[in-house]
This record gives structure tokens, sequence and C-alpha cells, in this order.
């Protein structure tokens, strides 16, 4: 069925026609990946099935109303395997592209077939697919396609308990933990770390917390030669997710608070949305304390991973932090459509070049002056925000 920019449409439909139901039942004694469609809805257990499926707070469906609260509700994909849900996709159609909203989630080879298979067939006017910030455990086949890695999503694997995750971290790291925190505590012995649920907490109470934290954060970076922004509405979304799951590391020393952690949960899994400290206790590495302590927590609480984002900095390897390749990529329906469609194709060429520039100089001046390296990080700061600021525009022309 031929589709342009998003309009009313039927609420639910199956991406085949419901009489086939001898074809449905072939796909699932093969072990085929069996495809619905929700138009312009987004159910419940597809709501609950993203949180189970991803656990990550940009695949979820609380993180998209919160940001995408003035459009419409998008179009959902639902794929069954053997009569269980084992994928769930948002999207929207805009002209010849569809674009998929969840982010920051593992692509593979089954569920991209299943899904552009069915949606190229329901959607005859598309020509390609644009996924943002995913990652792939294996290289795609059988489709034309265009992807760049763009950042990085480090992700720490919980165990059971605090014990074995110790025993998994370097000699030298629980050298370090322990020789600050003991160095710490002597030179402070009024020194605390509380674990509340954001939940339990008075509105004025963490909205002080998220400007403190935000505070130190932005010292920390602007001394590094980089900005960090929190604006109102920002701190709106912050404090509506952490209501509702989130779990808060405050330290204190003295009952003044000089650094804490903000982590969400989603699904079975902690998202760390703000850590940051004093600057002032930067000798007594605090950043890397409250951090660990913050991730201990995680694992008390039950999570399965620790999801510290992106940005590459050397406590999140020391902590385990394992670096997860984030992708923009664009399968196309056909060869012949990949060439019938030039802006894409040299859009994503320029966005590959792009990074591999910024990645290149920031290899070839990470060893200048701080001087030097500061004014390259504020020049690629500025670009890399007017690059999120033309996405941002594009998504909300959608």
């Amino acid at each position: 069925m031929a589709q342009g920019p998003d309009g009313l449409l039927i609420s639910t439909l199956s991406a085949y026609p419901a009489c086939d139901s001898g074809w449905q039942e072939d796909a699932d004694k093969r072990g085929d990946i069996r495809s619905e469609f929700h138009e312009c809805a987004v159910p419940a257990f597809a709501i609950a099935a993203l949180d189970r499926l991803y656990g990550s707070l940009y695949a979820s469906y609380a993180h998209l109303s919160l940001t995408d609260a003035a459009r419409p509700a998008p179009h959902t994909w639902v794929g069954y395997q053997h009569g269980d849900v084992v994928a769930v996709l948002l999207f929207r159609v805009h002209f010849d592209r569809a674009v998929v909203l969840t982010e920051m989630f593992s692509l593979d080879q089954s569920v991209t077939d299943a899904f552009c298979r069915a949606l190229f067939a329901r959607y005859s006017g598309v020509s390609a697919v644009y996924f943002n910030a995913v990652s792939l455990p294996q290289s795609l086949t059988g489709w034309p396609l265009q992807s760049y890695p763009f950042s990085e999503n480090f992700v720490i694997p919980l165990p059971e308990d605090v014990d074995q995750y110790l025993g998994r971290l370097g000699k030298s790291t629980r050298k370090t933990l322990r020789g600050y925190g003991n160095r710490l505590q002597r030179d402070f012995p009024n020194f605390v770390w509380e674990v509340r649920q954001a939940g339990q907490m008075r509105s004025d109470e963490l909205r002080l917390l998220i400007k403190r934290l935000q505070h130190f954060k932005q010292t920390s970076m602007a001394a590094r030669g980089k900005r960090a922004e929190l604006s109102r509405r920002d701190l709106a979304r912050m404090m509506l997710l952490c209501r509702a799951s989130g779990l808060v590391g405050i330290a204190r020393i003295g009952g003044e608070i000089c650094g804490g952690s903000l982590a969400c949960r989603i699904g079975g899994n902690y998202v760390m949305l703000l850590s940051a400290t004093d600057p002032a206790l930067a000798s007594y590495r605090l950043g890397l304390l409250c951090c660990f302590w913050a991730v201990c927590d995680c694992i008390h609480a039950g999570g399965r991973e620790c999801h510290l984002l992106w940005g590459r900095y050397q406590y999140k390897t020391q902590l385990l932090g394992e670096p997860h390749s984030l992708l923009r990529l664009i399968i196309y329906r056909s060869w012949p459509r990949m060439c019938m469609s030039p802006l894409m194709v040299c859009g994503m060429w320029l966005g590959a070049m792009r990074y591999r520039i910024r990645t290149w100089l920031l290899t070839q001046w990470s060893g200048q002056s701080i001087t030097r390296f500061a004014w390259l990080s504020r020049l690629i700061d500025t670009w890399r925000s007017r690059a999120v600021k033309g996405l941002q525009d594009e998504s909300r022309t959608r």
C-alpha cells in the first residue's frame, strides 16, 4: 500500500493478508519472524516489550513520549516468533523514507530481514529505512545499505553481587579505589554516600540535587574547554524519568552535597543519566569513586547492565565498560532505488567523512598543548551541535 506522510490510517493490520493463516503457520513452523503493524498507535504490550527486550533509555517509549510529545503517535511494528514478541520498532513514514525512532539497541540480521521485508511490502512508496544509533552484532547481508559509526555506548555487564564485580576489576583499579576511598574517609570523617529511590524524594530536593550535580559537571568540563548545558526542559525531563524508576546516589561532606549520580531503570538495565562531583575534590578521584559506588548500587538493585552512554573517559574502561559502537544506517529497497536517491547516498557519505575527519583530528592533536586542544574541542563541539540541530529540525518535519 502506497504511503506518503503520516496521516489517519487503520489502527491495526497485519503486514500480510489476515486470511493467509497458512503462511503464518508455516512461518511459525520454520521459526521465521511474523510481522504485525499498529499504525498511528503504540499498544501497551509493545511499550512493555520495548523495555524488556532492549533495556535502553533511547529505545523506550517513556523517553520518546517526553522528547516527541508534540507529534502524533508513531507506527509500531511487532515481530513474533513462535507466538512470542521478539522485536518491537517504532517508526514514522516521511515521503519515501521510513525513519525508525527506536534507538541504541542491537539490530540483528533476522529482525532486519523481517522488518524491512514487511515494511517494503506494506509501503510501496518507501525507498529506504533509516536507523539512528544502532549496534550491529554482525554485518548485515542481503540488502543495499550504507552505514557509519558516529558514537559509542559504554556498557558494564553486571554480575549477581558486588564481590563478583570487584573480582573482575583490574588489580590496579581495586588498589586505586581502596586507596583513594581510605584517604577520603581519613581526611573527611563525616563523608557519607547515601542511596535513595528518586520516587521517594521531594521534588525540590531532587531538583536541587540535579542542579548541583550539573553545576559540578559544567565547572569540570569548562576547565577542559568544553560545555555542558542543561535547559529547563531537559531538567524537567530528567526529573520525570527519575521519578518513575530512578536510583540516586548522593555524596555528602558535613551534610553538603559534594557529588552524586542519577541512574534510571529501563527493563532490567540501568542508564546513568548524570554523574558528577565537586572539582575541588578531584585529587581524591571522587568522580571515579562515585561512579563505582553507583554501579554497585545498580548491582544491589538487581540490574543486568549499567549503560554509561557516550564519551571516551578512562574511568569507564577502568570500571569494565565495554564500548558498543553506535551507527547510522540506511537500508534501501533495492540497488535501483539506491541509485535514484543521490541526496541520501551523498548525505551518508558526507556524514561518514565528517566522523573520520573528527576522529583523525582528535588523534593528531591529542598530544598538543591544552590551549590548542581546547580550541579544537570547542570547534568540534560547535560542529557537532549544528549537525545535531539539523537532524532535530529534520525530525520535526517528519
